[in-house]
């Protein structure tokens, strides 16, 4: 396999494992937290604690790659991946405490630390695998495509193999598909050392720039991950059932991927400059936040497809191109600046996105308005950071 192709194939596997990674560890936390019975109300109480202690492994990720570079985190990450998923044991979270921490906690956290490697290597990768290294927010883009197609075959797939071979066997076929990453980046290539540029992250601290980054990020991660139970709940009190609003989110997720998809080939044909893109993530979140106060002050009105579509076009650039803008501000130290700020949207989800799941006051309706206040909080960061870069 020549060099550069080789490199590219090992981004998109990782891309695509680490879609896939957080696909299947969201229904694996899921599993966790319902065959534990309502007497283990300690245990339960790790779920959450889990989604916690996995931030600051997004950030070791980050530092090693800088340290390391890219091939060996990504090499790393992929075996610890596949060693977790076999030592998976969902069904010992409801057995007490040793089954608990030895069959499920232990290997979900091992999970959380290769899928944090994985993701961050490929991240990483990206700008130099797809196109030429300066046009980092096409390739980012590109990337981000794959990484959403591993998390949406993941979803499909893991329903058809649970019926047809069980948990278990369902759990070794994944591990073994995590180990591509690694099988991939064994052979060698000269241009593994393009991406292998360790930078300072000192000096990246020093940036505001970085730290106004974090608040994006904080803010941004939580709108994504707020969209889905947003549409379920949107479309629960309209009385649609559930089979109606998994449709629409299909839908939404594939006008996601096509939106970054576009966007890549765009920003490549066309060599969109940084000022374009700093417009891309302020105009973008702006008309999100406006589609959906229009959706949820729609009332009975019909069905929102075509606006969760155009939601979709909206928001599935945005995440790559802030990232591209970090990594060009970054002095070479991506992978610091990628745990930094993927860390920061991960702590948003933990404490934003629960709010969603209260109760919804007629008077207040908080869950249903929160997306729309962090798609204007997003716009404002991301305009006053565009400004800084």
């Amino acid at each position: 396999m020549p060099g550069m192709q080789t490199m590219t194939a090992a981004t998109i596997a990782g891309a695509m494992t680490y879609g896939m990674t957080l696909a299947l560890l969201g229904r694996l936390k899921l599993a966790g937290a319902q065959s534990v019975s309502a007497k283990d109300g300690s245990l339960r109480r790790w779920i959450p604690a889990l989604n916690v202690m996995l931030i600051p492994l997004m950030l070791l990720s980050g530092v090693s790659l800088d340290i390391y570079g890219a091939r060996p985190v990504l090499v790393a990450g992929s075996m610890m991946l596949a060693s977790a998923l076999v030592l998976l044991k969902p069904e010992t979270s409801s057995s007490g405490w040793a089954g608990a921490i030895t069959g499920w906690l232990v290997p979900m956290i091992l999970a959380g630390a290769g899928a944090a490697a994985v993701g961050a290597a490929s991240t990483v990768l990206m700008p130099y695998a797809f196109f030429v290294s300066e046009e980092t927010s096409a390739g980012l883009n590109l990337g981000f495509v794959f990484l959403t197609l591993g998390a949406l075959l993941t979803s499909v797939l893991a329903d058809i193999l649970l019926l047809k071979i069980g948990l278990r066997r369902t759990l070794s076929l994944f591990a073994l598909l995590s180990l591509t990453p690694a099988f991939l980046s064994a052979f060698p290539s000269t241009h593994w050392q393009i991406a292998e540029h360790p930078g300072n992250p000192s000096q990246l601290f020093a940036e505001p720039a970085c730290w106004l980054a974090v608040l994006v990020f904080f803010f941004y991660v939580p709108l994504e991950a707020a969209v889905s139970m947003w549409t379920f709940k949107l479309l629960a009190e309209r009385g649609e059932d559930e089979r109606v609003a998994t449709g629409m989110l299909s839908g939404f997720w594939a006008a996601f991927m096509a939106s970054r998809l576009l966007a890549a080939l765009a920003q490549h044909m066309f060599f969109i400059s940084d000022s374009w893109n700093c417009w891309l993530i302020v105009v973008a979140p702006l008309l999100s936040a406006v589609l959906l106060g229009n959706l949820a002050g729609a009332g009975q009105r019909g069905r929102p497809r075509g606006g969760l579509i155009l939601l979709g076009l909206l928001l599935g650039p945005v995440l790559p191109t802030l990232l591209s803008l970090i990594f060009q501000a970054a002095d070479e130290a991506n992978g610091t600046s990628y745990g930094v700020v993927f860390a920061a949207g991960s702590l948003g989800t933990v404490l934003l996105t629960p709010l969603l799941t209260t109760r919804w006051r007629p008077t207040l309706q908080i869950p249903l308005r929160l997306p729309i206040y962090l798609a204007a909080l997003v716009t404002v960061l991301a305009m006053v950071m565009g400004l800084l870069f």
